[in-house]
């Protein structure tokens, strides 16, 4: 079955063609796959076309398992259910200028940060380009009408650069014509700190927010609950964090979590 939530208009475009359907259809599918719609729900295609899609090809990839909303606030968190029966987690919260959805990019993660609950059982699988998508898409249908998901941060299950070329595609995606149009200034992509990708992506010319996952004022810290700063030290990563500002021009955000007795005392601030 083929994923078309993680395909650009240009494509979806000419996999119509090769199905045997006019290149046009591609754009209304397209339109109706970024508006959150399932294949029943494109009324202006025939039912006979809607079947031949159902039989190929799956419109949206995610489903909303539990919601869990806060007693404080509006934030609500989401399982969200995945084709192949894997989970993720996403978090929707609004502020005064809008709202603002945290996705997940993977399946666990591989990088066995001590304090993060998401790495215990290893990394299952990569997301998809379209599989991301679809967390919005899916968030996006929980919104009072008339309301919109404004900013996207990549901080869920997950190392983001541990799965580059998918979220790439994923933030090209993002800014398609005729999609969801999310600005990529109003996204944040978290890192513990893959300087290699880090490059990579200051390279690739899409002016997102870097936030670097650093939890400790120096090495010997860092090393006890990262094990990425065993083979990336803070100097190199700080170099690359120099590089993506003067290449994009962007922020760079340090992430620290304080954990008690180990890097949160007046030393550790100073």
């Amino acid at each position: 079955m083929t994923e078309l939530t993680g395909m650009t208009a240009l494509e979806l475009a000419q996999w119509c063609k090769e199905q045997g359907m006019p290149a046009f259809r591609g754009k209304q599918i397209f339109k109706w796959i970024h508006q959150g719609a399932d294949f029943d729900e494109m009324t202006n295609l025939s039912k006979g076309l809607r079947a031949q899609l159902k039989e190929t090809a799956i419109a949206q990839p995610v489903t909303i398992l539990q919601r869990k909303k806060s007693q404080l606030d509006d934030t609500v968190k989401f399982l969200f259910g995945l084709k192949d029966g894997n989970c993720v987690e996403g978090v929707l919260m609004h502020y005064h200028h809008g709202y603002t959805l945290c996705i997940s990019t993977q399946v666990g993660c591989r990088m066995g940060c001590a304090f993060c609950a998401s790495t215990l059982d290893g990394c299952v699988r990569s997301l998809t380009a379209g599989e991301m998508l679809g967390e919005i898409l899916c968030a996006g249908h929980e919104l009072p009408k008339g309301e919109r998901i404004h900013n996207v941060v990549l901080m869920g299950s997950g190392e983001p650069l541990d799965n580059y070329d998918n979220v790439i595609k994923f933030l090209h995606l993002l800014r398609e014509p005729d999609g969801i149009q999310i600005s990529l200034r109003s996204v944040s992509l978290s890192t513990c700190g893959l300087v290699p990708k880090m490059y990579e992506l200051a390279d690739a010319d899409l002016p997102v927010t870097l936030s670097v996952s650093l939890h400790a004022p120096n090495d010997d810290i860092r090393r006890r609950t990262m094990p990425i700063a065993k083979v990336y030290p803070m100097e190199e990563l700080l170099k690359a964090c120099r590089y993506y500002i003067e290449k994009t021009g962007r922020r760079v955000i340090f992430e620290y979590a304080l954990v008690g007795g180990v890097n949160c005392s007046d030393e550790h601030a100073a």
